[in-house]
């Protein structure tokens, strides 16, 4: 019988315009998933606090929108934003969009920071329901509006408490950049799959691009347990909030 060899050509990834292509998706991944990441965080955190909110109707629209989110897969995001968005859109600015070769990156941004985020806000709402009700009750004795209650007290509690479920959520999202592959973004998954195609390498970039991907999740992973570990020596050894609070107010 035969047998099948396959010689390997780890230099592929170092040619030209194969290595341009890499660097590329490198940068794209990690400018998706950064932009995403903050933006999901910011948003999510209104949506938590919004579910929080004394008014219905805050209450209803946050709702509405993390159930709706949470139960659609997130590829149907990225197909949403980059074919049907620009369709709808009024006065012709969807062929404008479609005519901006940097828009498939504005579809994946838009689309994974709306599906991260209704993820991220049931993490931070957990975050704040775990926050001690006397801490509120202080924060409010104290004289602080609602705004700052979160700001000063509420939030920064509730990040120590949500950031191992946080930081996991994050390093998902990171994971769902290769998902932008879906609809042209070069990132580094949409790179490998080029040079596959035309060089028949794909063992040597797909093994390259799992170690980067790899490599940035266990160092976040490792930053996550870092500021974890710092955070819980910091609360053995700080005054509680409720002898801070007024001064807060200074």
């Amino acid at each position: 019988m035969s047998q099948l060899h396959y010689n390997f050509d780890w230099g592929i990834a170092f040619r030209h315009p194969y290595s341009d292509w890499l660097v590329t998706g490198i940068e794209i991944t990690l400018l998706v998933a950064v932009v995403t990441s903050i933006l999901s965080f910011f948003l999510g955190t209104l949506l938590a606090v919004m579910r929080q909110s004394r008014i219905w109707i805050f209450r209803m629209l946050a709702s509405a929108y993390v159930g709706l989110v949470r139960n659609i897969p997130g590829l149907f995001w990225l197909l949403f934003f980059y074919f049907v968005f620009p369709e709808i859109l009024p006065f012709g600015w969807g062929a404008r969009l479609n005519a901006c070769n940097c828009y498939p990156v504005v579809a994946s941004i838009i689309a994974l920071t709306v599906n991260n985020s209704a993820y991220v806000s049931d993490i931070v709402r957990a975050g704040l329901l775990a926050v001690p009700a006397g801490q509120r009750e202080a924060a409010m004795s104290a004289g602080l509006s609602r705004s700052q209650q979160y700001i000063s007290v509420l939030l920064p509690q509730a990040v120590r408490i949500m950031l191992p479920p946080l930081s996991t959520r994050m390093i998902h999202n990171f994971k769902n950049t290769s998902l932008c592959m879906a609809i042209s973004a070069p990132e580094l998954t949409w790179a490998t799959q080029q040079i596959e195609s035309l060089t028949f390498r794909g063992l040597e970039v797909t093994a390259l691009a799992t170690g980067f991907y790899c490599a940035v999740a266990l160092t976040l992973g490792g930053v996550a347990r870092m500021l974890e570990k710092h955070w819980q020596t910091r609360i053995r050894n700080e005054e509680p909030w409720t002898s801070r609070l007024y001064g807060i107010l200074d």
